[in-house]
């Protein structure tokens, strides 16, 4: 069986990739979890999640923006999503910009549509790095301090080991008890 701390301190970065194709808080999450473990900085696994995820928005963005009717045509949910989100590009489009990324579902279509209302590259460069930014620091937080208050609990229960073993115990013998009435 391969050493976990081993497989993270090798292959994070590559994890964060990955991740950052096809799903990417559940990996940024732990990404941050690794980092309070000491297998890698918390700025670096932040830094290069916030670029990861930008570079790939922004190229769902150019994408929008250079070929957007075939990419509604090559996929079709995403033209639905695309068509939801219309009418708020106008209005809204700064703030959509800085949403989208936490908006579960429209990760690609947010992007891509704005790609195709031809927002200014500048503008969705500057916004999508600065959410990026944001989204890679809440969620590998989350995970640096799930490990904090995991590591608390775990001291926490070392000091009423043996009153945890004995509800254990207890528990285990009144349902062996239950089952064998029944």
């Amino acid at each position: 069986m391969p050493d976990l701390a081993l497989l993270l301190q090798t292959h994070i970065y590559l994890a964060i990739l990955l991740g950052g194709l096809f799903e990417g808080e559940t990996v940024v999450v732990l990404a941050g979890y690794a980092a309070h473990q000491g297998h890698a900085s918390w700025w670096s696994v932040t830094l290069f999640a916030a670029a990861v995820n930008a570079l790939v928005d922004q190229t769902w963005y150019l994408l929008g923006r250079w070929r957007g009717e075939r990419v509604l045509e090559r996929f079709p949910a995403v033209a639905e999503k695309v068509e939801k989100l219309r009418p708020r590009l106008l209005g809204h489009r700064r703030w959509l910009i800085f949403a989208l990324r936490f908006s579960y579902g429209l990760r690609v279509a947010g992007p891509v549509a704005l790609g195709i209302a031809r927002v200014p590259l500048a503008e969705f460069l500057v916004l999508n790095l600065l959410a990026a930014l944001v989204w890679a620091s809440l969620f590998t937080g989350l995970g640096y301090v799930f490990g904090l208050a995991l590591l608390n609990l775990l001291d926490e229960a070392r000091q009423h080991e043996g009153r945890i073993a004995l509800l254990i115990l207890l528990a285990g013998g009144l349902g062996w008890l239950y089952v064998r009435r029944r």
